[in-house]
C-alpha cells in the first residue's frame, strides 16, 4: 500500500500561538488546497474570521489567512501525519476509512509542549462515531491539555456546509468561551 503524507507536514506552528485548531488530515495531492481547511467544501476560513466580526477569508489568498493567523495568534495542525492507502482508494476521505488506515499519527502532545503561549485547543469535530482510533488520540491530547491548564473543546466540523447555528457555536466556544464540547 502506498503511504500518503500530510500535505502541510512541514508547516511550523508559530511559537506565539494561543489558539491551536486541530483537524484530521490533508493528503499531499496535486490539486489539493493551499493550506489547512482549504478544500472547497470546508468553511473554516468563513467561520473563524467571523468569530471576531471580520470578513470571510474563504476565497482569500494564503497571505491574508497568514496575516489573520498572526494577528489573532491562531495556528493549525492535523492529528494524522500519514495514511496507508490501498490501491484505488487515494480519493477516499471518509472518516472511518482514514481512521483505519493511519500509518503515523502526528505527535500533537509534543507540539503542545513547544507552545509556551497556548491557551486553547479546538478539535474540528463534534462526534467520534466510527473513528475510535482518532477518539483515542484526541482523548490523550485532552488529558494532556487538562494537566497543563489549556482549554480543549470540540467545535462543529467546518466541512460540508455553513449555518448560523454552526457560526454561533464557534463564537460561543472560541471567543466568548461560554460553551465547550469536551472530547
Amino acid at each position: 500500500m502506498p503511504v500518503i503524507l500530510h500535505k502541510f507536514r512541514d508547516h511550523k506552528v508559530s511559537a506565539q500561538t494561543e489558539i491551536l485548531m486541530l483537524g484530521t488530515f490533508n493528503p499531499d495531492v496535486e490539486d489539493g488546497p493551499d493550506f489547512f481547511h482549504g478544500r472547497q467544501r470546508n468553511f473554516l476560513w468563513h467561520l473563524l474570521p467571523i468569530c471576531w466580526g471580520l470578513e470571510s477569508l474563504k476565497e482569500a489568498p494564503l497571505a491574508d489567512k497568514q496575516a489573520f493567523m498572526a494577528e489573532y495568534k491562531v495556528d493549525f495542525a492535523d492529528i494524522i501525519h500519514s495514511l496507508d492507502i490501498p490501491e484505488g482508494e487515494d480519493g477516499n476521505v471518509d472518516d472511518a476509512f482514514e481512521d483505519s488506515h493511519v500509518h503515523e499519527w502526528k505527535d500533537i502532545i509534543a507540539l503542545i509542549d513547544t507552545l509556551p503561549n497556548l491557551k486553547a485547543v479546538y478539535f474540528t469535530r463534534k462526534t467520534f462515531n466510527g473513528i475510535t482510533n482518532m477518539r483515542g488520540q484526541v482523548v490523550a491530547i485532552a488529558k494532556h491539555c487538562q494537566q497543563k491548564g489549556i482549554r480543549m473543546c470540540k467545535v462543529e466540523t467546518p466541512a460540508k456546509f455553513f449555518s448560523e447555528e454552526k457560526q454561533k457555536q464557534w463564537i460561543d466556544t472560541i471567543v466568548l468561551q461560554k460553551t465547550c464540547l469536551r472530547p
